[in-house]
């Protein structure tokens, strides 16, 4: 291996499996997950749940989480998690350096609550981030939900992460899971790399690792790509190979051949076919969908014009001369009352991943909608420290609560 590195000039294994906070690429759906992350720490809430496929870079992005965690906040970090409530109880309290052996739910339960309110006594905040929480049983996730319910009047004595692969989405959907599903206010997919992404991912990890004498030929970006489909794991193992095919070339640059000699000792050629297929259907299916709305959404908008259009192709469309056009009155000069009432409006504009619009001014009252970033709010009223009462209106939809000023901006 010290040879293979010395050869192309590198400091470190650029494509090492073992996840590295400092090997983080920040692509779009990453970034999306650590904010969201962040924003659960500022914000108080309960529940967060991030879902990926496996090799999507859920626990490196945990790790990169933990690292940029400040001093205030305390975590215990619960990794291949198939445990009872009470061994899930025991662990926890285990990573907090709480000793804890053969005792019951109840008093396992009552440690960890005494250990919250001291920690949030202390000015702290308190973390249980679970990975690969898809093998959690049901009842442990339950268990989960009522430890959540411990806080004070105005906030959470502990915060939750769960991350796991689809199979967690699919179990929270259990009807025994619903008062738990009620309570996630942060809930974000991880999704592969794109194209540009795939190659700007494996340009980071080489000049991460020293850069050395390495040249990739742009046609092997492309076939990394195909073969691995932006999944970063994949694109590590593919690269790993391809650089031992060029070191035994004495190659320094990576070409199509070291590629694809790298997929065909890893199986992986069987694989992109069958997802490029697939991606094909979808891809036509989507065409089709999207052709279909512009013309119903045309055919509306015709309609709405003139009720009494003939839309029959033999129909013939004339447009009138531009001396027979009536002219437009001039626009009056005066301001009506509506346009006033518009410009003394107050907006804001959702400033976080995610904002809680809730039925009080208060972080334990219900939770009537979710806002997702960019969202502009009209300001109706300010309530206690930060709290504002905002109006949010989507479609036909209006709705009216509160939300927390600081995490809004005001134009």
């Amino acid at each position: 291996m010290r040879d293979f590195l010395e050869f192309f000039g590198f400091n470190d294994d650029p494509f090492k499996i073992t996840p590295d906070a400092s090997y983080f690429f920040f692509s779009k759906t990453h970034q999306e997950v650590l904010s969201s992350l962040k924003y659960l720490v500022e914000s108080e809430e309960g529940f967060a749940v991030i879902v990926g496929e496996p090799g999507t870079g859920k626990t490196l992005t945990l790790r990169k989480f933990i690292d940029d965690l400040p001093d205030e906040v305390e975590f215990a970090y619960v990794l291949f998690p198939n445990l009872s409530p009470e061994d899930l109880f025991a662990v926890i309290l285990e990573d907090f350096g709480i000793q804890s052996q053969g005792e019951t739910k109840n008093k396992l339960f009552a440690k960890l609550r005494d250990f919250l309110i001291e920690k949030r006594q202390e000015g702290k905040k308190v973390l249980v981030i679970v990975d690969e929480a898809q093998n959690l049983p049901v009842e442990t996730l339950e268990e989960l939900r009522i430890l959540s319910n411990l806080e004070t009047e105005d906030m959470k004595l502990l915060q939750i992460i769960l991350a796991g692969q689809p199979e967690l989405e699919e179990k929270l959907t259990s009807p025994k899971l619903r008062q738990l599903r009620q309570r996630i206010t942060v809930f974000v997919k991880l999704s592969n790399l794109s194209e540009e992404e795939t190659k700007d991912y494996i340009n980071f990890r080489i000049s991460k690792a020293g850069g050395g004498n390495v040249r990739i030929h742009p046609k092997a970006y492309k076939l990394v790509y195909k073969y691995s489909n932006g999944i970063p794991r994949i694109i590590n193992t593919i690269m790993e190979r391809a650089l031992m095919a060029a070191y035994v070339d004495a190659s320094y640059e990576i070409k199509p051949e070291h590629i694809e000699r790298a997929v065909e000792s890893l199986g992986l050629a069987s694989f992109s076919e069958g997802t490029s297929r697939i991606r094909a259907v979808f891809v036509g299916l989507a065409f089709l969908a999207f052709t279909s709305a512009v013309l119903w959404g045309a055919f509306k908008l015709l309609a709405k014009e003139d009720k009494t259009v003939d839309i029959s192709p033999l129909t013939p469309i004339v447009e009138p001369k531009e001396e027979e056009k009536p002219k437009e009155p001039p626009a009056p000069r005066m301001v009506s009352r509506e346009k006033e009432e518009k410009e003394q409006k107050q907006i804001a504009f959702v400033n976080v991943p995610w904002l809680n619009m809730r039925e009080k001014p208060s972080r334990v009252a219900p939770i009537i909608y979710v806002l997702q970033y960019g969202d502009a709010l009209e300001i109706l009223d300010q309530g206690p420290d930060t709290w504002i009462k905002v109006r949010y209106v989507k479609g036909d939809k209006v709705i009216e609560g509160w939300v927390n000023g600081k995490y809004v901006r005001r134009e």
